[in-house]
């Protein structure tokens, strides 16, 4: 990633990251319990709106913004413990880096075929960040209008994301066998991850 393409991510992420308030603000929902608790992690699964990819292995839920070469990097990274039958892994979008975030997730979520709409994002993906980085994002990333319960679900997904206490994407959350759920903030590699499978309920 050249010095531009990085200044205009990490400038995004920063507006992104002070307007989550706002944005949170319109999402009126029952109070989700605290991340501490032993029923936030299937409260969360009832309220998260995902793409799943695998259905082996414990499970993990992915946030990440169409607009984050780091979440890209995740998905890379966890694609073949998915396809070793090590890890199932659900894509949680969001949408606040970039004005471009929202019709990009959009596009994946409104897809009849989410899970191939997101692999041909994430193909698209590498070339899009290799380019120079126009003001509304990368270019030739699939986009859609989208539809309002699409906004009413990534406003949920955002919410869920604050309520871990993360202030920005990649974050991964997960269950321990002992039923507390933890996070992992930040890129993580596919070593860290294999670290952690086996305390994984």
């Amino acid at each position: 990633m050249n010095c531009n393409t990085r200044l205009t991510v990490l400038t995004g992420m920063l507006i992104g990251i002070l307007g989550i308030g706002s944005a949170l603000a319109a999402t009126e929902l029952p109070p989700l319990p605290k991340m501490a608790q032993n029923n936030y992690w299937k409260d969360i699964g009832q309220r998260l709106t995902y793409i799943q990819e695998g259905h082996k292995g414990p499970v993990i839920y992915d946030f990440f913004d169409p607009n984050c070469p780091y979440c890209h990097g995740m998905y890379d990274e966890e694609q073949p413990l998915i396809k070793a039958g090590k890890l199932s892994v659900r894509y949680v979008p969001v949408a606040y880096l970039m004005p471009s975030s929202t019709p990009e997730a959009a596009a994946i979520l409104q897809s009849p075929h989410r899970v191939q709409a997101l692999q041909h994002f994430e193909g698209l993906a590498a070339k899009s960040f290799a380019a120079p980085m126009g003001p509304q994002g990368p270019v030739g990333l699939p986009q859609a209008k989208a539809l309002p319960q699409t906004l009413h679900a990534l406003k949920v997904n955002m919410t869920v994301l604050q309520s871990a206490h993360s202030m920005g994407v990649p974050a991964i959350l997960y269950e321990r066998k002992n039923g507390t759920t933890g996070l992992m903030p930040g890129m993580v590699s596919r070593g860290e991850l294999l670290t952690i499978i086996p305390n994984l309920k």
